[in-house]
């Protein structure tokens, strides 16, 4: 009996895949000092802090019935590194109010300067898009004439936000990027992840759009 104790805890111990889970302190209470009480009727914030790193998702409610989720992070960790703390978050706030209930979401900038895993495929598309390329050849006579619809069009196509669309998934809800505003541009060159695409675009330097100033989700029940 003791053989085998020893040998389970060995394992335990030195296997790889085998790793404690974190868990994580996550406040919440009734935001009363967010923005728009004039149209909700609640709003709870779910809160994580610890050492440089803030996640705060609010669930709000609102009077004509909708609920809307918004996430705000100040955060040095890629996102990567995030989603335990995400989880944690969205597992109480489940608790609270069904994910399923929720209808959007709002989430800021898609990438950050430690975290340009979802900017990337959204500049990869936009390199070989016949649209984009028409768009920064010929405005304001491009066959489009705003980048935003097709911005939203090219990040759903790339899946480039698979990390947090796969945490949704957890919750039986699936999301999709809905609307986004003020989208970032820049030669290929000067983008502040270039070194990670020069070996694949050594000479290239088309303009690309890799960033926005606010994403908005859907949430839709499979």
């Amino acid at each position: 009996m003791k053989k085998i104790l020893f040998i389970l805890l060995t394992i335990f111990i030195f296997s790889p895949n085998l790793k404690a889970q974190e868990t994580y302190d996550v406040k919440s209470y009734q935001d009363k000092g967010s923005a728009g009480w004039a149209y909700k009727t609640d709003d709870y914030a779910f809160v994580v802090e610890i050492p440089d790193c803030l996640i705060k998702w609010n669930a709000e409610e609102f009077k004509s019935g909708k609920r809307s989720l918004s996430a705000r992070m100040k955060c040095d960790k890629p996102f990567k590194q995030q989603t335990a703390i995400h989880k944690a978050i969205l597992t109480k706030l489940n608790e609270k109010w069904p994910l399923k209930s929720f209808k959007s979401i709002f989430w800021g900038q898609l990438c950050t300067k430690s975290d340009w895993s979802w900017c990337i495929p959204i500049a990869k598309a936009s390199i070989t898009s016949a649209d984009y390329i028409d768009y920064w050849k010929h405005y304001p006579n491009s066959k489009i004439t705003s980048i935003n619809k097709l911005f939203v069009e090219l990040a759903n196509k790339s899946n480039s936000y698979k990390g947090l669309a796969d945490l949704f998934i957890e919750f039986g809800v699936t999301i999709k990027l809905d609307s986004v505003e003020k989208v970032f541009e820049y030669r290929l060159k000067e983008t502040p992840f270039y070194d990670q695409l020069k070996a694949e675009y050594p000479i290239q330097n088309p303009r690309v759009m890799f960033n926005v100033g606010m994403a908005y989700f859907a949430i839709q029940n499979p």
